[in-house]
């Protein structure tokens, strides 16, 4: 899984998404900033997005700041995912049981892709790819949990950003970046191919995450991702060319 990488915008409501995707945004990820790292948008707020992106791209949808409880979990993923989005993304805590959370996803029959989101200043113990295949997920994302307490690769060097990029896609995973980046994050990370780079706070007014969007922001990261994808992809290869020398 080496191909193009997707600019993500989270919005909160049917204006925004019309904003983001004006932008040139790849997937439209529905989430509520005011209600923590990855707040649940209202189920009818969901059915709104998904009528007005109307299929032209792929919708994703969180499902709150959870306990690591079983029933809770399932619940909460089950409900989004049969709203008709195409993909639930679920944060992952140490807290808890999660294992018993991820055994309890395995069993569920969904109708869209799962994503497991590990947070970089909170990670758990135990590994994070091992744990998304375990419960049959498509995809894991890095964010961060504290939003104030800086991007995410304050909180996890480049090197260590590419070698989770590098696991999940040895097996079968798409993986995803995102937690308080700006425009200065997105050519070494695009560096590092992921499938997805997320944006919040760097689209809004201000660079405040919990601000509406800005236009022209969201303008100049989905530039800045979509011309830099071409210098990703030369770098690749002719790193791949060298290493067949």
């Amino acid at each position: 899984m080496t191909g193009m990488t997707h600019f993500l915008a989270s919005v909160r409501n049917r204006a925004e998404a019309e904003t983001v995707l004006a932008a040139g945004a790849d997937i439209v990820d529905l989430k509520d900033p005011g209600k923590g790292a990855l707040g649940a948008v209202d189920p009818g707020i969901v059915v709104d997005c998904l009528a007005a992106v109307g299929g032209r791209k792929p919708v994703s949808a969180t499902v709150g700041d959870l306990p690591m409880a079983p029933q809770i979990v399932a619940g909460a993923v089950a409900a989004t995912a049969g709203l008709g989005v195409d993909n639930v993304k679920l944060g992952v805590t140490s807290g808890g049981d999660p294992f018993a959370c991820f055994e309890t996803l395995r069993d569920l029959d969904l109708r869209a892709g799962l994503i497991l989101v590990f947070f970089a200043d909170e990670m758990p113990r135990f590994d994070p790819i091992e744990a998304a295949k375990a419960c049959g997920a498509d995809g894991v994302m890095l964010d961060t949990a504290g939003k104030g307490g800086g991007a995410l690769p304050d909180h996890m060097p480049l090197h260590a950003i590419g070698r989770f990029i590098g696991r999940a896609h040895d097996a079968g995973l798409r993986a995803g970046v995102a937690g308080s980046l700006r425009a200065a994050h997105v050519k070494p990370l695009l560096g590092l191919r992921p499938d997805v780079i997320g944006f919040r706070g760097g689209l809004c007014r201000g660079g405040v995450r919990g601000e509406n969007l800005d236009p022209e922001a969201c303008a100049r990261i989905g530039a800045l991702i979509a011309s830099g994808r071409g210098d990703a992809d030369r770098r690749f290869e002719e790193r791949s060319a060298s290493t067949m020398c």
